[in-house]
């Protein structure tokens, strides 16, 4: 008896933490659920960040250079910095990564993983937080 209820407890716990396709049988789409990890989250332009409000509160990974990182040192510290491309420039609060260092900055690609939201509650202008890998 004890054996048929482990089997069946494990097959229903098997069961729910599967991800479940949405209405139209396909998988689900990582804007729309929380995304938990930087491998399911969708990489997105920097300027979608700015614009797209489908970005806004959602997690995402987006690819740029460290603009700056003005009186931060890398790796550990936490502060505000900027990622940019050639047109475009957003703020990020969060760790500074390796690649953000004063020798390195503009020259590397990072890809961040990081939560799209706005700078200000009432405001317009948005910012990245952050995520660890």
């Amino acid at each position: 008896m004890r054996t048929g209820l482990t089997i069946l407890l494990a097959t229903l716990a098997g069961v729910g933490c599967a991800p479940h396709p949405n209405a139209t049988g396909a998988a689900p789409n990582p804007l729309e659920g929380a995304v938990l990890r930087a491998s399911q989250a969708p990489i997105v332009g920097l300027p979608d960040v700015l614009a797209a409000d489908s970005l806004l509160g959602k997690r995402v990974r987006v690819l740029g250079w460290c603009a700056g990182a003005p009186g931060l040192l890398v790796g550990r510290r936490v502060g505000a910095w900027f990622l940019a491309t050639p047109d475009t420039m957003v703020e990020v609060r969060g760790l500074v990564p390796r690649e953000c260092s004063a020798s390195e900055a503009q020259q590397t690609l990072v890809l961040l993983f990081a939560q799209v939201v706005r700078a200000k509650p009432d405001g317009g202008e948005r910012l990245l937080l952050r995520l660890p890998d």
